[in-house]
């Protein structure tokens, strides 16, 4: 599939890794954590400017190191063989299987609410929708990356609609409205949980960094797709979460999870929320998808970098086996049957937000003999506020959730011992 993916499919690539469980899940929960609804909108700014910023970035080091990976990549040849892989095996396991496990418990959730008679069990739900994609793009290959980019169009048009509907064409209840005033914003420790939420939302905004050598005219579509899909979503989740609380009163939505179901049936009835429900339960197979086709990719590197001797050049493609699908959806699997939703998403959070502090990193590695390969803005500017912003998220998370953390934290240990584990037996 060596340089088939042009800008519209690597950009659609991009929208579908970042459309997904935390949009539909997160909006009651941050409300829950920073208390105002116009902090609300705040956070899903800022968070979706730090994407920017950090696809800005990716893109200039995408255009010197064209190679997939993501930041197992970037790390390894710009720092160290040992962060590479480390960084490898936890955009595996926590960037890709985790995700995918979190989704599917999503895509349950709207599955139960769209047929709320069956009693549907929520883990038995997620293993089938996980086998289902996993069988599409283990079985068909390019053929499951085109229904992928469908379910993807279908999920976007879902949520603009409701987007303009509940912005412009219906107005809401003033008595529900007046009926539910939440408390003022105060700031500490739960901004820093709602902005790690708030960035696994928007996780995927580097999506095309993991299939650099597959997109044709690498030097510019990586880093376009990531900006204009990173923008797109940015409008799209200011726009749900603005949609939500102009219809709905504060005290109605702090903690729900399945907002957007709520959202539907406040605006046109529960008949209207179960077939919304369904639909979006539906489209969420595309996130599934994004990950499916990603994460193997990143597992392919890393195998072939065992293989490698140090007299060998590191390839930028690399033949992704179906086994490799067959794997991570196992991992997907097992951490549905085995963890919980809100600690899956607050583990992701942090790991997902720290390495790619890091990679950003790799901007003042980069040899700019003429001054012109890094931009002035990106070196001054972009990077160093993408990396001071999202360490203090990441602090301010750790001091609230330290449970959590420190499980991630265990994890890259983990994920050290491994590392050194296989390099003996290779």
């Amino acid at each position: 599939m060596r340089n088939q993916l042009n800008i519209v499919s690597t950009t659609f690539l991009v929208v579908a890794s970042m459309l997904g469980t935390g949009i539909l899940t997160t909006t009651g929960i941050i409300l829950q954590l920073v208390k105002a609804p116009g902090a609300v909108v705040w956070v899903w700014v800022v968070g979706g400017i730090l994407a920017w910023f950090g696809a800005y970035c990716y893109g200039i080091i995408a255009r010197w190191l064209p190679k997939n990976g993501g930041e197992a990549v970037i790390l390894r040849e710009f720092f160290s063989p040992v962060l590479g892989e480390i960084a490898g095996w936890t955009s595996f396991v926590v960037g890709f299987a985790a995700s995918n496990a979190a989704t599917s418990l999503a895509l349950s959730a709207y599955l139960d609410a769209a047929f709320p008679g069956l009693g549907l069990r929520s883990d038995i739900v997620a293993c089938i929708a996980l086998i289902l994609v996993t069988l599409l793009h283990g079985a068909f290959g390019a053929t499951g990356m085109r229904v992928q980019t469908l379910l993807a169009a279908v999920k976007f048009s879902l949520l603009a609609g409701l987007v303009l509907y509940g912005l412009f064409l219906i107005s809401p209840d003033p008595a529900r409205i007046s009926g539910g005033e939440a408390a003022p914003a105060t700031f500490g420790a739960d901004w820093g949980v709602a902005m790690m939420l708030v960035m696994f939302a928007y996780s995927g905004w580097n999506a095309a960094i993991y299939v650099v050598s597959e997109v044709k005219n690498t030097g510019h579509t990586v880093r376009d797709a990531m900006i204009l899909g990173t923008t797109i979503i940015l409008l799209l989740y200011v726009g749900v979460n603005l949609a939500v609380l102009r219809q709905l009163p504060p005290t109605e939505i702090e903690g729900v999870i399945p907002i957007i179901a709520t959202l539907v049936k406040s605006m046109f009835g529960s008949g209207a929320s179960e077939v919304f429900s369904g639909l979006v339960a539906f489209a969420l197979l595309s996130s599934l998808g994004a990950s499916a086709f990603l994460g193997p990719r990143v597992l392919a590197v890393m195998l072939n970098w065992l293989g490698d001797r140090a007299d060998r050049p590191a390839v930028s493609a690399v033949h992704v086996s179906s086994r490799l699908v067959w794997l991570q959806a196992a991992l997907s699997i097992a951490m549905v049957l085995t963890g919980t939703f809100e600690q899956i998403l607050t583990i992701m959070g942090f790991l997902l937000g720290f390495f790619p502090i890091v990679a950003v990193l790799a901007i003042y590695r980069i040899v700019d003999e003429d001054e012109t390969a890094v931009p002035a803005v990106a070196r001054y500017v972009l990077a160093p506020l993408f990396i001071a912003a999202m360490s203090v998220i990441l602090m301010l998370g750790a001091w609230q959730r330290p449970v959590e953390v420190s499980v991630a934290i265990g994890l890259v240990l983990a994920f050290f011992l491994l590392r050194q584990g296989m390099r003996r037996l290779a």
